[in-house]
């Protein structure tokens, strides 16, 4: 079943304090565990052990926003906050806010290796996976966009070239993009994680329709200022059953008492006063 819902989020200081700290986590997230390190053979005359690399890397990994910091507004492609907290918000409903059993798992982040620290990432926004019985796995191929357009649907839903739903509908339609781009990720992935998209990948790609759903997951960030809850979803809802025999999951975030601006400036002062302390 398609699912199309809007979720009214409040901003304050218990937002604030859970995503900006989710953010730093996910943003210095590192493939090795500092604890297994051995502290007694390089590190012993350094007189700085693994909590000081863990905090150079840290503040090294969180990109600060020039334009911010002289108190002007960055242009809305490249910046890196908004689009961040887009994702974040989009993985916080995949993972955390849908009801058990329909949850995913996104084992690894766009936000955790973009190619840039201070450009927004490309490509699909997000990748999960959840098992159903023993033969099945459900992939879900994620796009986030984050829009304070008056238009509805905004642009970024239904008409640009790379909107919402003409990615989802080139993934619908290009079997090979999507196996390719399962590929790329995979490799990446530990070998829990890989051995179950493995087996999602090799159905795709030898049609192996029964073994592998498709859930193409949606995420648009709107506010009180902008959001019309009838027509946001746009072609994504009126259009639903070009996506079958995938289901379309579509989420509207909206903050209920701030702009997007407002927030994602209190956003990133949140993660510099954490990033300082």
């Amino acid at each position: 079943m398609h699912k199309f819902e809007k979720i009214d989020i409040p901003i304050g200081e218990k937002f604030l304090n859970y995503f900006t700290k989710e953010y730093l986590k996910i943003r210095s997230q590192t493939q090795f565990d500092f604890s297994n390190i051995n502290e007694q053979i390089l590190y012993k005359n350094l007189g700085f052990g693994t909590d000081a690399l863990k905090q150079i890397i840290t503040k090294n990994t969180i990109p600060i926003d020039r334009k911010r910091e002289l108190r002007l507004e960055p242009n809305v492609l490249n910046d890196i906050y908004r689009s961040d907290l887009g994702e974040l918000l989009m993985t916080y409903y995949f993972e955390e806010k849908l009801p058990d059993g329909e949850r995913f798992v996104i084992p690894l982040k766009n936000i955790t290796f973009r190619e840039r620290a201070e450009l927004p990432g490309r490509g699909l926004d997000a990748i999960g996976y959840r098992k159903i019985g023993d033969s099945q796995v459900e992939i879900l191929l994620g796009e986030a966009k984050v829009s304070a357009d008056k238009k509805s649907p905004p642009p970024v839903v239904d008409s640009t070239k790379d909107s919402i739903y003409n990615t989802q509908l080139n993934h619908k339609n290009e079997t090979p993009i999507v196996v390719q781009r399962l590929s790329d990720y995979a490799r990446r992935l530990n070998t829990k994680d890989a051995e179950i998209l493995g087996f999602a990948i090799i159905s795709i790609e030898h049609q192996l329709n029964d073994n592998v759903n498709i859930t193409y997951g949606c995420t648009l960030i709107r506010d009180h200022t902008c959001i019309n809850e009838n027509s946001d979803f746009g072609k994504m809802k009126t259009n639903q059953k070009e996506f079958e025999p995938g289901k379309v999951y579509f989420s509207i975030l909206s903050f209920s008492d701030k702009t997007i601006k407002d927030t994602v400036d209190l956003f990133y002062k949140k993660v510099q006063e954490l990033i300082a302390s």
